[in-house]
């Protein structure tokens, strides 16, 4: 079935952070069940990406992309495929048209261009892999848990919201809500902290201005508290700590 303009319109709003919470919900909620949705998702982030390499998006859009878009890790090594593509195919063409004046270097040049192809099969390759493997592995079921932050630690102050994993649920899905203060940070990092001490850093899969959303496997979750940590992302790589911590415990 061919997409619709409203339907690439919708999926470009949600790649780029435009979408309501309430709209960005609906849809992930659709994509999870509908398959030709989800492919043509992966057709806008392609076209998206072409567009902010050539330089097509405007201005607003542009700092969406940077802000939004390129907040989860995997889109931002699709782009890094896609500029070393990007850069093999510009370079091609000037050595060919350099090889039509040059009939001497031709034999370098073959070479040259064989060099080129190998290492574009070998990132096609690795860009093919890396979405089947991440597809295959990424949950498709979701338990939903929205937390507001909280300057209590664990054990302390009121009880921390419960969750129960339901059963055939692959993960837990975490929407935190952002204190208005840290809001207009362009990236962060999540660290979930168990009852036992142990720490581990959580993806960040969406953000809008308001919220960021992680999701934990639900088979690295026991029962018992969690804590998790926010920290927002400098333009020069230092982060700084969200005073306050957002718990929950698995019941």
């Amino acid at each position: 079935m061919t997409p619709t303009p409203e339907v690439q319109e919708r999926i470009r709003r949600y790649l780029l952070g435009q979408l309501s919470d309430g709209a960005r919900e609906e849809f992930e909620q659709e994509i999870l069940v509908d398959e030709e949705l989800f492919e043509e998702l992966l057709v806008v982030e392609d076209e998206l990406n072409d567009e902010y390499l050539m330089g097509g998006l405007p201005r607003e859009e542009r700092v969406q992309f940077e802000q939004h878009f390129l907040a989860a890790p995997e889109r931002q090594e699709k782009l890094r495929f896609a500029r070393a593509l990007n850069r093999y195919v510009t370079v091609a063409r000037r050595q060919r048209s350099a090889g039509k004046s040059s009939p001497g270097l031709w034999s370098s040049r073959t070479a040259l261009y064989r060099a080129g192809a190998v290492f574009a099969v070998v990132i096609l390759f690795a860009g093919t892999m890396w979405f089947f493997l991440n597809r295959s592995s990424s949950p498709q079921t979701f338990a939903t848990l929205n937390l507001t932050i909280s300057q209590s630690t664990r054990g302390e102050g009121a009880p921390a919201p419960k969750v129960t994993l339901p059963i055939g649920k692959d993960a837990l899905k975490i929407v935190l809500r952002l204190p208005d203060q840290y809001q207009t940070a362009a990236r962060y990092r999540v660290e979930l902290e168990s009852d036992d001490g142990r720490n581990k850093s959580l993806e960040t899969i969406a953000q809008d201005g308001q919220s960021i959303t992680v999701v934990i496997p639900a088979s690295e979750l026991r029962r018992g508290p969690y804590s998790l940590k926010v920290f927002t992302i400098r333009a020069d790589g230092g982060e700084q700590r969200i005073n306050g911590n957002y718990l929950f415990t698995v019941d």
